[in-house]
């Protein structure tokens, strides 16, 4: 069993924003969430679905056609519930590539941060602790200092 401090040397370290480079989107910063407990988000407008197909423009000034990967209901807030198209994407972390990552596709344009990063991911993948007075970390070499 592994001490206390251990546990703790042994995570990777991210900031609450991190850039996250999503293929055929490009980098991104991305907010941490780990409040979040459905799948990562990623902003789309138009988003339209076409058979086994969603259609959508996003960041970046980017307009996608992705294979549709299911369906989720989210509750967006004071009991509204939304349904949302679910994606794939391969990202790009620091120096660690993670294929075939889930994303919902859903309107972010009120948010600052147009990818939303679920506990899910930052819990499983990344395997990560979230230092939220750190951002854009992932891609600096950094060494945690015992004393």
């Amino acid at each position: 069993m592994n001490t206390f401090k251990q546990f703790f040397l042994e995570k990777n370290v991210l900031g609450l924003i991190e850039f996250f480079h999503l293929d055929g989107v490009g980098k991104i910063p991305a907010k941490l969430d780990s409040g979040n407990g459905a799948y990562n988000v990623i902003h789309g407008e138009d988003i339209q679905e076409q058979g086994s197909k969603v259609f959508f423009k996003t960041v970046n000034g980017k307009t996608l056609l992705k294979d549709k990967k299911g369906q989720i209901t989210i509750n967006v807030g004071a009991g509204n519930m939304e349904d949302r198209p679910v994606v794939e994407f391969d990202v790009t972390v620091g120096d660690k590539v993670f294929k075939n990552v889930p994303f919902s596709v859903g309107n972010r344009s009120s948010n600052i941060f147009k990818i939303l990063v679920g506990k899910g991911f930052i819990q499983k993948e990344l395997d990560a602790l979230i230092d939220v007075s750190k951002e854009n970390i992932a891609d600096k070499n950094i060494e945690v200092k015992t004393q």
